[in-house]
């Protein structure tokens, strides 16, 4: 019982003044890892014989045959290292002589040498709303999402090399920092410099996942969000006015804002009242330190009571009479709204455990499509009746009964509607 209490607590959806709240869900933020084709200049240090065989020629000595004899070294092995500085630029090769390059000197004067090739460089992660390169590191990007309601609409092109060209600076880091020398005893190091960044070699689309609530003006049809936690607040600031536009334009969440049908007649349910002071007992509770102390006798009485539930409770409320009962009926009026709604079926596998779920359904569109997309997508099995209980969406227990009664309100503008659910617990006498 502390668990469920601290449950309820943590997951009790916060005030927002002047606003009243709606729903909660998940925004998806696209990422995209990339690969990009670049041209670095690389610094190699050159060899001793290397090194040698260039001091030679810059004092005059020409003849292939007296630098492999000044060497002590066999024809063919000088022949070796004399290839190695023809393909590198650096001396010119002809039957039994050699001559110093420009690029050759700079090398002995530096004991190394430049050269300059493409490369790829990956996992460069590029905002698709803000359009900056940011530490993946940072974040938990997610490969794979399938809820496409949630995707917030890039703004930045996919492919487009000139946003990664603005941040030059920020993707040296990330390719210095993808270099790092490591200094070991005896051994010069190859240090690399990004030159330019030529093309998008290849891009993965992963998000960034924020859980938010949405409300909408008590007095208007305005649109506010805030985060679920805390720990997603400053994440969210960076993207709050771009989330919001989004759903005013029905680009994101728009799911919610379906037409929806609802007997205008009302549906049974008691309509009951908050219990006064409970959201203030919970509080003190959860801030309590010495928690052994505590008597949850009473506050369990006063939750498992008739009563309307506040916003947030619902789910942990459900978990735990569905927890305490084998057999478990479900009542809704139109059984489509429900089998297509992702979130109720993820709710089903989530909650239902070991107890028998019976559903119980007044009218369907499609009752075959109904039925076949709860199977797919709750494997716990459970039948499908139709029967007219008057009820829009009621869960029923041995001891409880856990209903929702509708109404649409009008959101964004005056043509848009969004279905509101307020929760109510009765003791099934």
């Amino acid at each position: 019982m502390k668990k469920l209490m601290e449950d309820l607590f943590q997951h009790i959806i916060p005030v927002n003044e002047g606003y009243d709240y709606l729903f909660s869900d998940l925004v998806y933020v696209p990422i995209y890892e990339t690969s990009l084709l670049v041209t670095k200049r690389t610094i190699m240090p050159i060899s001793l014989v290397e090194e040698k065989v260039l001091q030679l020629i810059d004092v005059g000595v020409y003849q292939i045959d007296e630098i492999a004899q000044i060497l002590g070294l066999e024809r063919k092995l000088l022949d070796v290292t004399l290839a190695d500085l023809y393909s590198k630029n650096l001396v010119m090769v002809s039957t039994n002589s050699c001559k110093m390059m420009t690029a050759g000197r700079e090398a002995l004067n530096n004991l190394n040498r430049t050269e300059k090739k493409q490369d790829i460089l990956k996992n460069v992660c590029l905002d698709g709303i803000l359009g900056n390169i940011i530490d993946s590191s940072a974040y938990e990007l997610l490969n794979n999402v399938r809820d496409n309601d949630g995707k917030l609409k890039p703004i930045i092109p996919i492919g487009e090399v000139k946003y990664y060209i603005e941040q030059f600076k920020r993707i040296s880091q990330i390719f210095d920092e993808e270099n790092i020398l490591y200094f070991s005893e005896g051994v010069q190091p190859v240090k690399e410099e990004l030159l330019k960044i030529d093309k998008v070699d290849s891009t993965f689309v992963k998000y960034i996942k924020i859980p938010i609530h949405i409300y909408v003006s008590s007095n208007g049809l305005d649109i506010d969000i805030v985060q679920v936690s805390n720990k997603h607040k400053e994440l969210l600031e960076l993207y709050k006015d771009y989330i919001i536009e989004q759903i005013n334009n029905k680009k994101v969440l728009k799911n919610h804002f379906k037409y929806r049908r609802i007997n205008q007649q009302g549906y049974e349910g008691e309509i009951l009242e908050e219990k006064s002071g409970l959201y203030d007992e919970l509080k003190k509770i959860h801030f309590t330190k010495n928690k052994k102390g505590i008597d949850y006798t009473l506050i369990t009485d006063e939750v498992f009571n008739d009563r309307k539930l506040m916003d947030g409770e619902y789910r942990d409320i459900l978990k735990y009479i569905v927890s305490q009962s084998s057999d478990v009926d479900l009542y809704v009026d139109n059984l489509d709204d429900w089998a297509f709604d992702s979130q109720f079926t993820a709710a089903l596998t989530e909650n239902m455990g070991k107890s028998n779920l019976s559903i119980y359904y007044a009218q369907s569109n499609n009752i075959k499509a109904a039925k076949k997309q709860i199977e797919w997508n709750f494997k716990g099995g459970c039948k499908c009746v139709e029967k007219d209980k008057k009820c829009f969406f009621c869960w029923k227990t041995e001891s409880y009964l856990l209903y929702g009664v509708p109404k649409l309100r009008n959101v964004i503008d005056d043509n848009t509607t969004c279905l509101c659910m307020s929760y109510y617990l009765r003791i099934n006498a």
